[in-house]
């Protein structure tokens, strides 16, 4: 082959190949535009984040992490819950009080309760809303109805909870379950269902029919009716300490606080789990299902995943201990 052609083969066969690799590189882009981001969170949400060991709640947006807006608490923060009127109470269970918090101005009032005061719901009641507060230094679900001021909420009739009430949910109706931590039970609505050792956790399906709760030590997950009927029993390990439902109610998510990770469990038992890092404990999924925050107790940080693909879109550095998790609709 004479000196020319070998340059005019190599000119096409150079040529061919950059064809190929612009095509793929394309491919690829449009491929990554396809793929959900953590800048784009649905509908610019939020994420509310409590940080327990800086005594503070923390506003995140995931676009924008840098620019994190803190709110000072007197005491670390446990859980949080979202009141009628849009603000935020949040237990402060070493302070012996529930603060209530606007999260537009910061200003924060305050309802005295003295003991422990930890897991939080609202329950609806004809002749008001209520408070649901456990207290385990009194073996109790507190009762506070809650018009007017904070520091003015009635406490009425406390209902007897032994065996260290921890979480509680409440459906419309009234009707209440109750994670009791140091005997293994779990309180639907006066019917008591054993379950796995040490259920931290309690987590209401988006339809209010179904209970999910999980063994700290024992491990398992459980996913009850509210007359303790099992639907779902599946041993994860990784000592899952918290529990709750993707929005369209299709998978539990349990934070495994030992094996850095997170488990998702579909309705039928199948489980998928999740590297994220640090000592997961609070989770929250993104208002429309596809993203997954999970909260690093150890070491502030809160993972993103993409839950169709278990890929960790970002690591974001937030605060000191980051626990309970709450995702915020987008301001107005």
């Amino acid at each position: 082959m004479r000196v020319t052609e070998v340059a005019r083969s190599a000119a096409r066969w150079s040529s061919g190949h950059l064809l190929v690799l612009a095509t793929v590189f394309a491919i690829m882009l449009a491929a990554l535009a396809a793929l959900p981001s953590v800048t784009q969170a649905a509908d610019g949400e939020r994420l509310l984040v409590a940080d327990l060991r800086g005594h503070a709640l923390l506003i995140v947006d995931p676009a924008r992490p840098d620019g994190v807006r803190r709110i000072a608490l007197p005491g670390g923060p446990h859980e949080l819950l979202r009141l009628p009127d849009g603000r935020v109470a949040v237990s402060l269970e070493q302070s012996g009080m529930v603060a209530v918090v606007d999260l537009d101005t910061g200003a924060m009032e305050s309802l005295a309760t003295g003991g422990l005061p930890h897991g939080l719901a609202l329950q609806h009641m004809p002749e008001g809303d209520r408070l649901l507060v456990t207290d385990r230094d009194r073996d109790a679900l507190r009762h506070f109805v809650i018009s007017g001021a904070p520091s003015t909420w009635r406490e009425v009739e406390s209902t007897r909870m032994p065996g260290w009430p921890h979480a509680v949910v409440a459906r419309a109706g009234g009707a209440m379950a109750v994670a009791r931590a140091s005997d293994a039970m779990l309180s639907l609505d006066g019917l008591d269902v054993p379950v796995s050792a040490l259920p931290e956790t309690v987590a209401l399906s988006p339809d209010g029919a179904w209970i999910a709760t999980a063994g700290a030590v024992g491990g398992e997950i459980h996913v009850f009716g509210w007359d303790g009927a099992t639907q779902m029993d599946v041993q994860v390990g990784g000592r899952p300490v918290r529990t709750v439902f993707s929005p369209d109610g299709s998978l539990v998510a349990a934070a495994l606080s030992a094996s850095s990770s997170v488990a998702l469990v579909d309705r039928a038992g199948g489980v998928r789990t999740v590297a994220v890092a640090g000592t997961p404990d609070g989770l929250a999924f993104s208002l429309d299902g596809r993203r997954l925050y999970a909260a690093d107790m150890a070491g502030g940080r809160v993972t993103v995943v993409e839950v169709a693909t278990r890929r960790v879109l970002a690591v974001m550095l937030v605060g000191r201990s980051a626990g309970s998790l709450m995702v915020l609709a987008p301001a107005r």
